[in-house]
């Protein structure tokens, strides 16, 4: 049976060199490539360790080194810098193509025709003080000094094999509906024709209309009832109300609609198993940072994912 650690650092290596070219400039040092460097921030963030824990780890493992291709391990402060500087948005995102792109070709895709493409978001706490002094501090300060931020991270969850397909992190609090556009995009070139199911949060008639008419599918978005008596006057809004039902309005819904939304769940899911697994809190210090982190954990994911449905690298 294959060690899973070394088989989760090896795919990181396989979607990291496919995401990322070998080498910054031509004039770039020639210990370490960028491949190996994302590599070792995405293992770093699967075991939960610091910047320099990570660099302990790997002067302590052969089998790490070997699975990274690393002739030198790279010091704490060049993994910091990297991630500072060259994990971005559009890496991550480019990375997490990579790993929808491995699990087709290994054959382990599954779900229900058409697929279904469930979004949600969740907080992570920003926070870095312990919980016990926060608690204190909060009591007798004016209400306007008890909120504190937390970075938002919002994803697109291929329900079949339970891979992210998109996601994006933001500053929060904030609203939801306006996320749906550019998740639902990236998710359906991913999986071709999928439906998207997500809460009422974000219920509104121009999300419907851009998946029906800007996308070419369907989506499965609960109405908020608001202010109305009859019902919502918005054509897809009331469409939804009559599929997935409102116990305000009294009105039932239709079975196959309901049976299917229900796999919206699955998102739940895969924001309790992130948490879980590697913390609700970001451990990074500046906002840039706590916005990539987010990012990065849900490639993590993605490639736990992977370990686990079987899928082996191609190269070693």
């Amino acid at each position: 049976m294959a060690n899973r650690l070394l088989t989760f650092a090896r795919l990181a290596h396989e979607v990291a060199g496919r995401a990322l070219p070998e080498r910054a400039h031509r004039f770039a040092p020639k210990r370490y490539t960028q491949p190996q460097l994302l590599a070792c921030l995405l293992l770093k963030e699967y075991l939960g360790l610091d910047y320099r824990r990570a660099q302990e780890t790997l002067d302590l493992s052969d089998g790490l080194r070997e699975a990274l291709g690393l002739t030198a391990v790279p010091d704490y402060t060049t993994l910091w810098r990297f991630a500072r500087d060259k994990a971005t948005a559009a890496v991550v995102a480019d990375a997490l193509a990579e790993t929808v792109r491995l699990l087709k070709a290994s054959g382990h895709a599954s779900g229900p025709d058409p697929p279904l493409v469930a979004i949600d978001s969740t907080g992570l706490y920003c926070g870095h003080a312990s919980r016990y002094f926060e608690q204190r501090r909060a009591k007798g300060a004016p209400s306007t000094h008890r909120a504190r931020a937390y970075q938002k991270w919002a994803a697109a969850l291929w329900t079949g094999p339970q891979l992210v397909l998109a996601q994006l992190s933001k500053p929060g609090p904030c609203g939801d509906y306006p996320d749906l556009p550019p998740l639902a995009e990236r998710a359906v070139a991913s999986v071709p024709g999928a439906t998207v199911l997500a809460d009422a949060g974000y219920d509104c008639e121009a999300n419907h209309a851009f998946c029906r008419e800007r996308l070419g599918v369907a989506a499965l978005i609960p109405a908020k009832t608001r202010r109305y008596v009859a019902g919502p006057r918005r054509p897809y809004r009331a469409e939804m109300v009559a599929a997935l039902g409102c116990a305000t309005l009294g009105v039932e819904g239709r079975p196959e609609p309901r049976r299917t939304y229900r796999q919206r769940w699955l998102v739940e899911t895969l924001m309790s198993v992130v948490k879980r697994k590697w913390g609700e809190t970001l451990t990074a210090r500046l906002p840039s940072m706590q916005e990539a982190q987010a990012l990065v954990r849900g490639l993590v994911y993605n490639l736990y994912r992977l370990v686990v449905l079987g899928v082996r690298p191609t190269f070693a």
